[in-house]
């Protein structure tokens, strides 16, 4: 009894260093699930049991193990301290019925006896037990009584465990539980004494949950117990009892909330929001120097308004290019009000230069995603330049249309590439 008890200690001390040791490696799982209150998550469950006792003579060999089974219950009352471990308290009982062998030594005694009797035997009487013929012939006697018992249990989730998460309405909940606590055998008149000792305990409770709060579940378990436990010492190390519950549990203030974006997110996504948000960073710092460059280009073409008011323009600047650009905003083709004005002012220079035509050619900076995906955004920017154009009524046959994506970047600073370029053709 010594052994079995010790290898239980041990197992709820594993149990617990296991949630100690889990609860500090599962970072991921401590970052995105809060920590609940003290009034959280705790649970109260009831159940109806199936006993089966196996004690030294109750053998399937011996005897049917269907006909031994007897009926009992459980309340439960535990608490949840995070979506992976809790414990809980128990409170179960019930009958138990075993076997004996007669073996008369002297009429109306039988063997063998309990711990408290005499060798020389005791009183059987067969009007209050049973007498029964076991499968090898010989005759003995059902020994029913009743036990009850309370035990302290740590529990751990395997289904939050295994997925590494916590998940509202899980459909199944997968409880191995263990614990230690006391157990009494009631007297019965006779065969048992009263008697009580620790009880050793293991088992595993699913839980068919039909809503977030309220379960249905299967409790298999087995309790470890000393030999006398059932009135007879034998050369057994112990006796034991399997529980089979079925039963109804409610959980109250069942909170647990999860960050599941945090979860779901790639290393990848984590690096391009990263980016992203280096590059605003950037913008920021250098917002009023971007702000100096526009006041200079406006300047620029204040300028060139008036010296056009004196002599007719054929082309803008010599070497071809048009003295502006359409910037774009990170990861965006959509075209600014400030940008807009850019494109109505070479949409007037092609009105008044019916020989010109444009093109415009789009790019994006390198630092952010990907070629594939880079290519694929200058073309979205060429084509809202384009389709700008026409709505100011150049027309399709003046525009010719390229996008590089990052193969190219005109200007040496990454940010300034999220642009469309026009370039005057004659």
């Amino acid at each position: 009894m010594k052994r079995i008890v010790g290898f239980f200690i041990t197992l709820l001390l594993s149990t617990v260093v296991f949630s100690v040791v889990a609860q500090n490696d599962q970072n991921a799982l401590r970052d995105v699930v809060e920590q609940s209150t003290y009034g959280d998550n705790w649970f109260i469950s009831l159940q109806g049991n199936g006993n089966l006792l196996f004690a030294e003579q109750d053998g399937s060999s011996v005897v049917p193990v269907e006909k031994r089974i007897k009926f009992g219950g459980a309340l439960t009352v535990g608490k949840w301290f995070n979506p992976n471990f809790g414990a809980r308290i128990q409170a179960s009982g019930g009958a138990l019925r075993g076997f004996n062998y007669i073996t008369y030594i002297n009429p109306g005694y039988y063997t063998p006896h309990h711990g408290t009797q005499p060798m020389g035997g005791s009183p059987y009487d067969a009007n209050i037990f049973k007498q029964v013929t076991a499968k090898d012939g010989k005759p003995g006697f059902w020994q029913e009584f009743n036990y009850a018992s309370a035990t302290f249990d740590l529990m751990a989730n395997f289904t939050n465990l295994m997925r590494g998460y916590y998940r509202d309405n899980n459909p199944i909940d997968v409880i191995p539980f263990a614990g230690l606590g006391a157990i009494y055998a009631f007297d019965n008149g006779t065969t048992t004494p009263k008697f009580y000792h620790l009880v050793a305990k293991i088992g595993i409770r699913f839980n068919f949950n039909v809503t977030n709060n309220f379960a249905i579940f299967l409790e298999p378990q087995a309790n470890a117990t000393p030999d006398e436990f059932d009135g007879y010492s034998g050369t057994a190390v112990g006796d034991g009892i399997v529980n089979l519950g079925l039963g109804l549990q409610y959980t109250f203030n069942k909170r647990f909330s999860t960050i599941n974006d945090i979860v779901r997110l790639t290393a990848d996504e984590i690096d391009r929001l990263n980016r992203k948000i280096n590059n605003n960073r950037y913008l920021i710092d250098n917002h009023q120097d971007i702000l100096e460059r526009q006041q200079n280009l406006l300047d620029r073409l204040e300028k060139c308004c008036e010296e056009n008011k004196k002599q007719p323009v054929t082309q803008i600047v010599d070497t071809g290019c048009l003295p502006e650009y359409v910037r774009f905003g990170l990861d965006s083709y959509k075209i600014e009000t400030t940008e807009q004005r850019k494109i109505a002012e070479v949409a007037d220079y092609l009105k008044k230069t019916p020989g010109s035509k444009l093109l415009i050619i789009g790019y994006a900076d390198r630092k952010t995603g990907n070629p594939r995906y880079n290519l694929t955004l200058s073309q979205k920017r060429v084509d809202a330049v384009a389709a700008e154009l026409k709505r100011l009524g150049i027309g399709a046959d003046r525009i010719m249309s390229e996008w590089k994506g990052d193969k190219e970047q005109p200007f040496p600073q990454n940010e300034w590439n999220r642009v469309v370029v026009m370039v005057e053709r004659k």
